[in-house]
């Protein structure tokens, strides 16, 4: 015997997807917790020594993301001229900030590695 009276049925809640901004943005963190991960556990396999100077390679992935939610928003179809111009410079300025980025971080995370000296 059950406890639910017979002329109830649990109703199902209908699903909706999460939006794509949403989607970018939990990517985003996932990328962000694997080098969080990767930066703690590096001293326990390396005599204990730390990766210096890569602050600037944990702001690609924001910067990536960012990058993705601009095109998003600037290829929508119901975006008004202006968001899709201003998304647009928003996306280039997302590129040249990843550039300089990576033109930061990778010498200091090869100098970390012995191939910077």
């Amino acid at each position: 015997m059950t406890d639910r009276p017979d002329d109830q049925t649990p109703e199902r809640e209908s699903y909706t997807p999460a939006s794509p901004v949403k989607r970018i943005l939990a990517w985003t963190g996932v990328v962000y917790m694997v080098g969080f991960v990767v930066l703690n556990l590096y001293p326990f396999f390396h005599q204990g020594s730390y990766l210096y100077g890569i602050a600037p390679l944990f702001a690609c992935p924001g910067i990536g993301g960012m990058f993705a939610i601009a095109l998003y928003l600037a290829r929508h179809p119901d975006s008004p001229p202006s968001r899709k111009v201003s998304m647009g410079v928003l996306a280039a300025v997302c590129v040249a900030g990843f550039i300089i980025s990576l033109c930061l971080g990778i010498p200091a995370l090869l100098a970390n590695f012995g191939g910077g000296q």
